[in-house]
C-alpha cells in the first residue's frame, strides 16, 4: 500500500457503482489517473464537493488495487470561469481534450504548469496546448486538402483542417479552434 500527496486538476467525476464515484484527474507527479471515492454520492460524503471538474485540489491517494482518494483540499476552485459562459465552455473543452489526449499515469510538469497558469489567468489557447503534447499545428497540413493554413484540431482522430474542411466535420464531436 503506497500512499500519495499531490496536486490535481478535477477533470471529471461520474458514478461507479451504487454509492462510489469515480474521479478523472491530472495530477503534477502522477500524470492522468482515475481514482474511487468510497460513498462519495452519499449527501453526508465530505469528499465529493472538493472533487467538482475544473477545480484544483490538494489531494492524498493511497494505491490498493487502484487509487483511492484519502483526502482532499481544494485549493482553487476557478471561480472566474463560473461566471463567464463562453469562458466556461472552453475550460470544459479543455477538460474534454486531456481526457482524450493524455495517456495514464504519465506526468509531464511542462503540460501542468501550462494548465495551471492558463486556466489561473483564462487564457486558453489551445494551439500552446497542441504543441506542449506534440502536435505543432505550424508543421501540420489540413488532412482533406493539405492546405498549410490551418484552423481546426480532430481530437477522435488526432488530425488538422484547415478553416473550410472544419465546417465539414459534425459539430456534435470534439474540435478545437487553433
Amino acid at each position: 500500500m503506497r500512499e500519495y500527496l499531490t496536486e490535481a486538476l478535477v477533470l471529471d467525476k461520474y458514478h461507479s457503482n451504487e454509492n462510489d464515484l469515480t474521479v478523472d484527474f491530472y495530477t503534477k507527479e502522477l500524470g492522468r489517473l482515475k481514482a474511487k471515492i468510497t460513498s462519495g454520492q452519499k449527501i453526508t460524503s465530505k469528499l465529493s464537493p472538493h472533487l467538482e471538474p475544473l477545480t484544483f485540489s490538494l489531494v492524498r491517494l493511497v494505491e490498493k488495487k487502484g487509487f483511492v482518494v484519502a483526502d482532499v483540499l481544494t485549493e482553487n476552485y476557478l471561480p472566474h470561469f463560473r461566471g463567464y459562459p463562453t469562458h466556461f465552455a472552453k475550460a470544459l473543452k479543455l477538460l474534454s481534450a486531456l481526457k482524450e489526449l493524455i495517456y495514464s499515469e504519465h506526468a509531464d510538469p511542462k503540460l501542468w504548469f501550462w494548465l495551471k497558469n492558463s486556466l489561473k489567468k483564462r487564457e486558453i489557447t489551445f494551439g500552446q496546448l497542441l504543441k506542449i503534447l506534440g502536435y505543432d499545428p505550424k508543421l501540420a497540413q489540413c488532412h482533406a486538402c493539405r492546405s498549410k493554413f490551418i484552423k481546426h484540431f480532430f481530437v477522435k482522430d488526432q488530425t488538422f483542417f484547415c478553416r473550410q474542411c472544419g465546417f465539414k466535420i459534425p459539430q456534435n464531436t470534439l474540435l478545437l479552434d487553433l
